[in-house]
């Protein structure tokens, strides 16, 4: 039996993009994504999946915050993974409504998406909506850091020692937070499940 204190960063990484395909957000991928950045905060697969976990209603500057995190410099990518990353990025910042296509369009195909000069960003409106993460954190950085603990709160890996229910500045600060024995309980735990799942999505791409 492997348990998931065996994986290392990148595998659980791995099991937090098949849990994306599989279940969309999911506290099981909260876990793993959890676990694979306090393995590795460079580890490109897991920051795009945190970025993924938190692209949702109410969490999306968390989302944002660790992009630019992940492409401020501070991270050592290979040319094909900060493609990737910053393709990933721009389709956010569409979604979110931060950017137009010139056609006006609504709904646009992924071709539509390969020249970014077709886009009309309005970057003022999206460096407000990151800063109300990244001005009260103090850094991208440090907003990042925070993003990585909210997850271990929805993980329930995370909880504060004096607040059952910690307000955003809070999280932000990141002081009085502790480890909670569920994780370590998670951690000796089997990942046959995750296994599985990575089995059948293997299957399923061979079969085209």
């Amino acid at each position: 039996m492997t348990t998931f204190a065996e994986l290392n960063a990148a595998q659980l990484a791995s099991h937090a993009l098949n849990i994306f395909i599989a279940e969309g957000r999911h506290i099981e991928g909260a876990r793993v994504i959890y676990r694979a950045l306090q393995l590795d905060p460079h580890e490109p697969d897991a920051l795009r999946s945190l970025s993924d976990f938190h692209a949702n209603s109410g969490t999306e500057a968390f989302s944002a915050a660790t992009m630019e995190y992940a492409l401020s410099g501070a991270i050592d990518l290979s040319t094909e993974e900060r493609q990737k990353l910053e393709a990933l990025h721009f389709l956010d910042i569409w979604t979110w409504g931060f950017a137009r296509h010139s056609s006006g369009e609504a709904q646009l195909s992924a071709e539509a998406f390969k020249n970014r000069d077709d886009f009309d960003v309005d970057h003022a409106a999206y460096a407000a909506f990151l800063g109300t993460i990244v001005e009260p954190a103090g850094s991208p950085q440090a907003a990042f850091q925070a993003a990585h603990r909210l997850s271990g709160l929805m993980a329930g890996f995370l909880q504060h020692a004096s607040n059952d229910n910690p307000d955003l500045d809070t999280v932000l600060r990141g002081e009085g937070f502790v480890e909670t024995p569920a994780y370590a309980q998670w951690l000796q735990s089997s990942t046959d499940d995750l296994d599985a799942l990575d089995k059948a999505i293997q299957e399923q791409r061979q079969k085209g």
